[in-house]
């Protein structure tokens, strides 16, 4: 009975109409939260200024805040249509969102966006207290620069900067505002010891609120340039005072530290190559190579702060590992012909992305050599390398997302060229020994694989039989034009051509065939009219057979 009662509950699922859900993380609802951040920020500015310098011009205001309030009630309608995470969990059913922001944000959402406006209409007499209440928003500050931490790629240190930054900013704003009505509150008791400026009262509202900024500012510091001289003028200073000491210090510790790791990562650079110039210098090590060493450290940190790229991802957990290396190596290893049949296999690609590891090479230098024995397989993640053949010509140009070593997954086979690295580059080598871990985990794939790397090891076995054909062909023809030309050259003074020269004479044998170990000599006495025999090679084709043995004799 519970299967038709679930999937009756799952249909009227289906037909139930649902609102507009946002995702938290979805670019729609991180444009708004942005949008309303500005209008948060403008609020903050704009209300305490009216209050501070008491501007009762409501209808030169209205617009604005016509518009600041319709933002404001709109989130509060957002916000219940927006999915929630409660213990990593998102949450899109209603009645939880909402019994999730009654709990939370709703009561001073609710309290900053009323309209207390409407008081003027019976009283007939405007002040710009009555949205003070709109003040109550600076809270979501704090929220809007949490979501901002999470999901821009900034590092948190500068967003906490920009925060300090913004909260000194603001509270001299707003202590400003509240220097410049405690004067308009004295009226004729403001003397100019205290405000600082002749006749504050008559002046345009631009130099009114620069000298309360400059005030407060100062103020806040602990460097008061004026003088108090009511009781309120010096509790008032007092408060500042005490306000921007405490607020100063914490926020210049704060911002020194966050300074300070900000650039954590190059001091460990540098306090490591420190080490490494160190090492080098009491090991005299050449100075080629100490200047190899440091392009290369240099290019790390270049590349990646320094970064292990090997141990950077140590930390995450499995799943997100996992993730990170099918982004990173799943595209690269997909273009290998071994890997052609298993492309859609992601769990074998995914394996295979796991063994990779990182590798950098510095221009000019050989990252395989020909002759060697492979056992790893190169993928080029950026950078060129050149295929360079015996007489040192580029025969080829390896570039991004390009492979080389795969038959050496399989194979003891010897290395068929020279690459040498052109730039700087970084590569990801995949081992014989990972590999063939990875072949035990899939029996069925490494069939496919055995028998595509059969074929390709089969043609380069005959690749090289046909250049080595070749180049034997060229070097008979090149010793078959070179032959006549050196034996017209020395039987040009003989008095007898060599084709035509007698054979040596038999002693000269017999003393040749009497140590049939021993090499050919030259024959000839060294006169003109004598010919000198060629010098030949030794090997054991060319020694004279030994001499039969005597007969015996009859007695």
């Amino acid at each position: 009975m519970s299967a038709p009662t679930n999937e009756a509950s799952a249909a009227e699922e289906k037909k139930a109409p649902k609102l507009i859900l946002f995702d938290l993380d979805e670019s729609l609802r991180q444009a708004w939260d942005g949008c309303l951040f500005v209008v948060v920020v403008l609020v903050c500015v704009v209300v305490p200024l009216r209050i501070g310098f008491l501007i009762n011009e409501w209808k030169y205001w209205l617009p604005f805040d016509i518009i600041t309030d319709i933002f404001l009630w709109v989130d509060i309608l957002v916000v219940t249509i927006t999915s929630v995470e409660i213990d990593g969990e998102v949450m899109r059913d209603r009645e939880t969102i909402i019994k999730t922001y009654l709990h939370s944000w709703f009561l001073l959402d609710f309290a900053s966006a009323l309209p207390f406006e409407v008081v003027a209409l019976f009283t007939t007499v405007y002040s710009p207290l009555y949205r003070a209440n709109r003040l109550l928003r600076i809270a979501r500050l704090t929220y809007y620069f949490s979501l901002w931490e999470k999901s821009t790629s900034l590092k948190p240190s500068v967003i906490r900067i920009f925060k300090s930054t913004f909260v000194i900013l603001f509270m001299a704003h707003f202590i400003g505002c509240l220097f410049f009505l405690l004067i308009l509150l004295e009226g004729d008791r403001a003397t100019m010891d205290f405000t600082g400026s002749v006749d504050i009262h008559n002046k345009d509202l631009g130099s009114k609120y620069i000298r309360a900024f400059y005030w407060s500012f100062v103020t806040m510091t602990g460097y008061n340039n004026t003088n108090p001289h009511t009781k309120e003028e010096h509790f008032f200073s007092i408060a500042v005072t005490m306000i921007g000491i405490s607020l100063f210090a914490t926020i210049i510790g704060t911002v020194g530290s966050l300074v300070t790791n900000l650039d954590s990562s190059a001091l460990y650079f540098r306090q490591k190559m420190d080490s490494i110039n160190d090492y080098m210098k009491y090991k005299r090590i050449p100075q080629d190579l100490q200047n190899d060493v440091r392009n290369y450290y240099a290019y790390l940190w270049k590349s990646g702060k320094g970064l292990d790229k090997n141990k950077v991802l140590d930390d995450l957990p499995p799943y997100l590992k996992n993730k990170m290396s099918v982004i990173l190596n799943s595209e690269i290893i997909k273009k290998v012909p071994l890997f052609q049949q298993c492309k859609d296999d992601t769990e074998f690609i995914n394996e295979i992305g796991k063994c990779l590891k990182a590798r950098v090479c510095l221009p000019n230098s050989f990252v395989v050599r020909k002759g060697e024995v492979g056992n790893e397989m190169y993928f080029i993640a950026r950078g060129e390398l050149n295929v360079v053949a015996d007489n040192e010509t580029v025969v080829f140009t390896l570039k991004d997302g390009g492979f080389f070593g795969e038959i050496a997954l399989l194979y003891d086979t010897k290395r068929t060229a020279s690459i040498v690295a052109r730039t700087y580059c970084d590569m990801f080598v995949l081992t014989k020994e990972d590999f063939k871990k990875v072949m035990k985990r899939f029996p069925q794939q490494s069939k496919g694989i055995k028998e595509i790397a059969h074929e390709r090891f089969k043609n380069i076995i005959e690749k090289e039989k046909e250049e080595k054909e070749k180049q034997d062909k060229e070097g008979e023809e090149g010793d078959a034009s070179q032959g006549p030309r050196s034996r017209r050259q020395s039987g040009g003074d003989d008095e007898s051509n060599p084709t035509d020269s007698k054979p040596p004479l038999p002693s000269k044998r017999m003393s040749a065939a009497s140590n049939p170990l021993s090499p050919p000599t030259k024959t000839g006495s060294g006169s003109q009219g004598e010919e000198e025999e060629e010098p030949r090679q030794w090997s054991p084709k060319n020694t004279p057979p030994p001499l039969p043995p005597p007969a015996p004799s009859n007695g």
